[in-house]
């Protein structure tokens, strides 16, 4: 009987994977054009399916409307248009966990940090190391306003930190550029900087094969003790270290999940950080978030559990860095600190919001495979709605701070 239950399930379970099959197999194949509408239809019909709630902000006749505008457009756009547009549509139902993502295998050879005086080169090759903590003024002539304004569409810019942490990724991204058209070549753009002495100079930079940077660029060491502790060990989900001088316990928190290649778990090591300070003269405890883009939130709570009959537990004592990479099960544990203990948050606004959709899974396109990721929860965790967190203390990143190897929010925290 047993040996029969399994051939009906292993047949039905075979079934439905036919008719899985049979179904997206409509949506292969054809002419170039033809292929992009079919995906077009294809996300149309798969994403309302998928997405726990994908009309919360704009209505379904407007993303089918947006679609359809696409599809009788395909004729006369370029392949990076089309991409492009496809990333302003996912962008446009306003959940900032979904998203679509196009994998292309050029970038141009800068690496592009936002800071407080404007957009800075923080990494790049020989052939470009003129630019190399220069401030980022035009792009193919087009004033980095207008190209930011241009980028903008394709991300859920519901605040700030959002906004400073994707414009400089997109600046790289030679066929984003060009989709968008900022640049009119795909693999050539003239970039303008100013230096230090504030004085232009334009450079003509081509891209190249994005798996090829690391080994070119001038700055390809791992951040040894010379740097930030905030840049030390980012190989790392979780670490700690004690300042003895300061009695001061850094516990740097850079993902929600146990590091696949330690054999300690993440409860084991926080088990561990937790009687260390037990054993050890504490006078503050930091917690940083700032490079923290989520995973999973209950991770938290043996902390907040600890902290509650501890002196510790006091704005005098106990810090919380965040940022603009604080994002997702990370923007939980900062709600779960603010509302459980007596913190003092420090560092800069946050792309992600207190409640947001998330518990992402993703879908290929059938011909383009473009990936598209969307939200399967709505998570929940204030009564505040307000699209980022706003640190009690707002302190940026400068440009000279970078270079000089120097941590504003660390430096103010142990002088507070």
């Amino acid at each position: 009987m047993n040996k029969f239950i399994k051939l009906v399930s292993g047949f039905v379970l075979f079934s439905l994977v036919l008719i899985a099959a049979g179904c997206e197999s409509q949506y292969l194949g054809g002419d170039r054009n033809t292929k992009w509408k079919k995906d077009l239809s294809y996300m149309q019909k798969a994403l309302p399916k998928k997405h726990v709630n994908l009309f919360f902000k704009i209505n379904g006749k407007k993303f089918n409307s947006e679609i359809d505008t696409l599809k009788n457009s395909v004729d006369n756009l370029n392949d990076d248009e089309i991409a492009a547009d496809i990333y302003k549509l996912a962008a446009s139902i306003g959940d900032s966990h979904t998203s679509a993502y196009r994998e292309t295998s050029n970038v141009y050879p800068i690496e592009f940090y936002y800071f407080k005086e404007g957009i800075y080169v923080i990494n790049t090759t020989n052939e470009y190391k003129k630019a190399l903590y220069a401030k980022l003024i035009k792009i193919n002539g087009k004033d980095i306003k207008n190209v930011q304004e241009a980028i903008l569409p394709l991300i859920v810019n519901d605040n700030e930190g959002m906004i400073k942490k994707s414009v400089p990724k997109y600046l790289s991204n030679s066929a984003i550029l060009h989709g968008i058209r900022v640049t009119t070549n795909a693999n050539k753009a003239t970039f303008t900087f100013e230096d230090s002495n504030r004085k232009t100079f334009d450079l003509n930079v081509n891209s190249i094969d994005k798996h090829k940077i690391g080994e070119k660029f001038i700055i390809n060491e791992k951040y040894n003790s010379s740097y930030p502790l905030y840049m030390q060990k980012n190989n790392l989900n979780y670490w700690y270290k004690y300042l003895s001088d300061e009695k001061t316990l850094y516990f740097k928190y850079n993902k929600c999940q146990s590091d696949e290649d330690s054999d300690k778990s993440i409860e084991d090591f926080i088990s561990q950080m937790l009687n260390f300070m037990n054993t050890h003269d504490t006078n503050k405890f930091v917690i940083d978030m700032r490079d923290n883009s989520g995973g999973s939130d209950k991770y938290m709570k043996p902390i907040i559990d600890w902290l509650k009959n501890k002196k510790l537990n006091d704005k005098n004592h106990l810090f919380v860095i965040v940022g603009r990479n604080t994002f997702s099960a990370a923007i939980v544990d900062t709600m779960l600190l603010k509302k459980d203990t007596k913190a003092n948050f420090v560092g800069e606004t946050t792309s992600g919001k207190s409640n947001h959709y998330g518990a992402v899974k993703e879908f290929e396109l059938p011909n383009s495979k473009m990936e598209i990721s969307y939200s399967t929860q709505f998570n929940k965790s204030s009564n505040d709605n307000s699209s980022t967190f706003t640190p009690d203390k707002i302190i940026e990143l400068s440009i000279k701070d970078y270079i000089n190897k120097k941590d504003p929010v660390l430096n103010y925290i142990l002088k507070f």
